[in-house]
């Protein structure tokens, strides 16, 4: 069973059992991306991953126009959350983006967020920090270890959205602002 807990109209963060997905080869580098940024998409221990061609390459711009985006990649990289970032074509309607929790595996927690792919890129690196600082505020809540944790959290520090278990964050949406902006003076 799937238990779903809305943060804003712009996501929604859940518990769903692992997809497992095949290896894919890191792309060859590409000359816009530091070779510390590089690793931070690329190393085989990085905690925030694109699933797909379309989410390396928003992850790699994000990287090299928005150094608040590079910030939460870096902060993520040092915790104890994995963020698996995919793009879907269909999300709930008035739903641009989704974290859900997985389960964990050891110590570690996992989380998926999904990314509408109709979105254009500018639009999509700006949901997708907006996502990241969701994962931020879950790698920084220690007791987020499940649903009722997870639940509870948000109604701590969140405010009520539209649906049910609706929640988004002062914090997500400046910073999804502010990526937008950097993005914009690039």
């Amino acid at each position: 069973m799937l238990s779903l807990l809305s943060v804003g109209l712009l996501s929604t963060i859940a518990i769903a059992a692992p997809t497992p997905k095949a290896a894919t080869p890191a792309p060859a580098p590409d000359a816009k991306v530091s070779p510390a940024n590089y690793l931070l998409l690329h190393a085989p221990e990085r905690r925030v991953r694109g699933a797909d061609p379309r989410m390396q390459s928003l992850l790699a711009e994000g990287l090299h126009r928005s150094r608040t985006f590079a910030a939460l990649v870096n902060q993520i990289n040092r915790s104890d959350v994995i963020v698996y970032i995919e793009s879907v074509m269909t999300l709930p309607k008035a739903t641009m983006g989704r974290l859900a929790m997985m389960p964990m595996r050891g110590d570690v927690r996992y989380l998926r967020v999904q990314i509408r792919a109709d979105l254009s890129r500018a639009e999509g690196i700006a949901l997708i920090g907006h996502e990241l600082q969701h994962a931020i505020e879950i790698a920084g809540a220690d007791d987020v270890r499940d649903t009722a944790a997870l639940v509870r959290l948000y109604e701590r520090i969140g405010h009520p959205s539209a649906g049910d278990h609706a929640y988004d964050t002062n914090a997500a949406q400046d910073t999804g602002r502010i990526v937008r902006r950097e993005l914009a003076q690039s």
